[in-house]
């Protein structure tokens, strides 16, 4: 029963990448696929880390996992923001091509 839970929890995550992926190239904007990336693929990275807590269910591999989840949650905003405060900055520099 365990096997059949952690099979569908991982199958569910892994549609939900190809999704994510099918977004990153549709989308034209920058910050679109910024939460393309940010948000749904964290999304399903949480969902592989409940597999995992469910199929190995060990205290270590629990913390391990908690400890995944946070650097995931705390960095991909400070990621997605640095993303975004470069490209803007690319987009004022002045265009200096002398063609």
């Amino acid at each position: 029963m365990i096997d059949i839970i952690v099979g569908i929890l991982v199958l569910i995550s892994a549609i939900i990448i190809f999704i994510a992926s099918i977004g990153i190239l549709r989308f034209k904007s920058l910050y679109s696929r910024m939460h393309v990336v940010t948000k749904v693929s964290s999304f399903a990275f949480v969902l592989l880390l409940i597999a995992l807590n469910i199929l190995f269910f060990h205290w270590k591999i629990a913390l391990l996992t908690l400890i995944i989840f946070h650097i995931l949650i705390f960095l991909s905003p400070i990621s997605a923001h640095m993303i975004a405060k470069v490209s803007k900055f690319i987009e004022e520099q002045p265009n200096n091509n002398n063609e």
